[in-house]
């Protein structure tokens, strides 16, 4: 054929184009100034038309192709969106970091945490810049967006908690309730478990005491049967059984630790082998408070400190004045009523401040206008430069100072009943010890009343005269020694009330350490084979639906490191007994952290939520996002189509 023509408008030329010339279809035989017509063609509508459809179909790129490929893009674009905005969720969450502001607009004043970091990053993060420069109704930055994220999130987390519970053989339950800023009573759920980390080849390489958070419930009956109620709906929910449990820790309220018709005594009904112990943390502050409110001396000590603080705190130029006098020394602390650890620090810094004290007190008398203000500065001075002021001062360090080692450990995680068990035996023989070391104890207050300038004598009190009546037998106060009065009656008592109130309080813990008491190394090496028997047998016919009756031979030849499977389920059975309710304390903390005065009209799942991400925050850090995109993605057919099915 003796004819040129144009392939790309032989293939794709629109015949019914205006500027369509169909000689250059069928072909062209006029030799005659043909390059002057291939040039007009070539800047033709219908040719450049026809090269592009050309080129595409070259290229192999169809018109599914494109679309195809248009789709995946979007899906990765609103995938890599969902991403940093789950990831930012997490974020604000684990950092008890509110949400929203007082607009829902991006780039707006006011506009909260999340708008505001989406807007931050979107400076610097082309995918997020392209998702607030897109003119849509749709990019997932709403408040029930925010919710439903913060739900996934957590639930993925709760999951997580309840799989591992449900592996390990037994658990605990430790529960404290706490009024929260709307005035709503919130349970807190901590369950205590064992878990044990395992190499390659499936041997133990250690094993770890877990407490987990898993959220807040509100509480509207506080009865024990409403409570007992509430919680083992709470246990059969998580698909728990109630008879794996073996441990109760609650705090002292009677509706929690009553021996007849209380909370740990409901549950034991149904479960005879979920022992209660009473916290012991809360156990030890209440023996310091029972030593405080039956000495008068000691109750009017800490009464002057506290009003030391509350004198200086109440004006800003008394602290200032306060604060010149210090310079880096640690200032005044505020007593807490319920942590007694608190107290040690304010007397902490009250012994290295004495001095200092005195100075700021002095001035204030000397030149303060006021008199109700010279009246009280002259009350706290008088106190303080009292002999019986400075040593209450140095028994009191030495008595916190022995309870606060042993306070720190009991709020850890990972105590067990053992450890607590012998922290107290050690602390209770130093507190015994004590009370034969007066004279060293009045050595130091004399040193420390000296470099104060403070006389080094007991003052002198009026002898108490009994009132004698007809036919009675009375005599006189018999100690008028004033040393010897404090010896006896404050020292001595304060000694002997904290002795015998931590051997009281302890008895439970005491008991239910007993059992387990053998399984201890140095235990189980020291006692006879007899002993030995005995006391497993006696734990077997306890947990007889845990332990089989080859747990006391399997103990016997666990000295003498052969199989071990029942020795292994008596040591996690002692492991999950709960010590504390400190966990449980501890949440209570990061609660008025994210319900506060600006937030008081957050709605319980989402309040229940956050906590959980912000509690489990290592957990949560350690999840794959992409699994909450995915999950995310299948909530709705609109999700589905715009995140491919994922």
């Amino acid at each position: 054929m003796d004819r040129v023509y144009c392939e790309p408008c032989w293939l794709f030329s629109d015949r019914m184009c205006l500027s369509h010339h169909p000689s250059w279809t069928v072909g062209i035989n006029d030799w005659q100034g043909l390059s002057a017509k291939i040039k007009k063609h070539e800047s033709s509508r219908a040719h450049l038309a026809a090269c592009v459809v050309f080129d595409t179909w070259k290229n192999d790129l169809t018109v599914d192709a494109q679309l195809d490929s248009e789709y995946k893009s979007q899906v990765r674009f609103w995938t890599d969106v969902l991403m940093r905005i789950t990831d930012v969720t997490l974020t604000l969450a684990s950092c008890n970091l509110a949400f929203r502001g007082h607009r829902e607009k991006v780039g707006e004043l006011n506009s909260g945490n999340f708008l505001s970091v989406i807007d931050l990053l979107a400076r610097y993060d082309p995918v997020l810049r392209e998702l607030l420069d897109k003119k849509s109704n749709v990019n997932y930055l709403s408040p029930s967006i925010q919710n439903e994220l913060i739900a996934l999130l957590s639930q993925r987390v709760h999951d997580e908690i309840v799989s591992e519970i449900k592996e390990a053989e037994f658990y605990s339950v430790i529960m404290d309730t706490t009024q929260d800023l709307s005035k709503v009573d919130q349970l807190s759920q901590v369950f205590r478990y064992v878990t044990v980390r395992k190499d390659e080849a499936d041997n133990a390489i250690a094993v770890d005491i877990n407490e987990s958070f898993l959220g807040f419930q509100n509480i509207s009956d506080q009865t024990a049967q409403g409570l007992e109620t509430k919680i083992t709906e709470l246990i059969q929910s998580k698909g728990l059984p109630l008879h794996k449990c073996r441990g109760q820790g609650y705090d002292g309220a009677s509706t929690m630790s009553g021996i007849y018709s209380g909370v740990q005594k409901r549950i034991l009904d149904k479960e005879p082998n979920a022992v209660y112990v009473h916290c012991a943390a809360h156990n030890l502050n209440l023996v310091l408070n029972d030593a405080c409110q039956h000495i008068t001396e000691i109750k009017e000590y800490y009464d002057i400190l506290q009003r030391l603080y509350v004198f200086f705190s109440q004006s800003i130029k008394r602290w200032e004045l306060l604060e010149n006098h210090l310079k880096s020394k640690p200032t005044l602390k505020r007593l807490c009523p319920t942590r007694w650890a608190s107290r040690r620090d304010a007397l902490y810094a009250l012994r290295f401040c004495y001095a200092d004290i005195l100075q700021a007190l002095t001035k204030i008398t000397l030149r303060s206008k006021k008199s109700d203000e010279r009246t009280e500065a002259m009350g706290l001075l008088k106190a303080m430069e009292a002999f019986e002021f400075v040593m209450m001062t140095v028994i009191q360090e030495k008595i916190l100072e022995t309870i606060n080692i042993v306070s720190q450990v009991l709020q850890k995680k990972d105590v067990d009943l053992l450890q607590a068990a012998s922290l107290l035996g050690n602390a209770t023989c130093t507190l015994a010890q004590l009370r034969d070391q007066f004279d060293n104890l009045k050595c130091t207050a004399q040193g420390l009343a000296s470099s104060w300038g403070i006389r080094c004598n007991f003052r002198h009190k009026r002898t108490r005269r009994i009132k004698r009546h007809f036919d009675e037998l009375t005599e006189d106060q018999r100690l008028t020694n004033p040393e010897e009065i404090f010896k006896v009656n404050v020292f001595y008592m304060c000694i002997d009330t904290v002795v015998s109130q931590v051997r009281t309080r302890f008895h439970g813990m005491d008991s239910v350490t007993r059992k387990f008491q053998f399984l201890c190394p140095t235990e189980l090496l020291r006692a006879s084979d007899e002993a030995l028997n005995e006391s497993a047998q006696t734990l077997a016919a306890i947990y007889n639906e845990d332990l089989s009756s080859e747990f006391s031979s399997q103990l016997l030849s666990f000295r003498n490191a052969l199989g071990v499977t029942d020795v292994a389920t008596a040591l996690k059975l002692f492991l999950t007994i709960p010590v504390t309710v400190a966990s449980a304390e501890r949440s209570f903390s990061k609660l008025k952290m994210i319900k506060n005065y600006l937030r008081s009209t957050m709605s319980q799942d989402r309040l229940s939520g956050l906590a959980m991400l912000s509690i489990e925050s290592q957990r949560a850090r350690r999840m794959d996002l992409t699994e909450i995109v995915k999950e995310f993605a299948q909530k709705n057919v609109r999700r589905r189509g715009r995140f491919g099915h994922c």
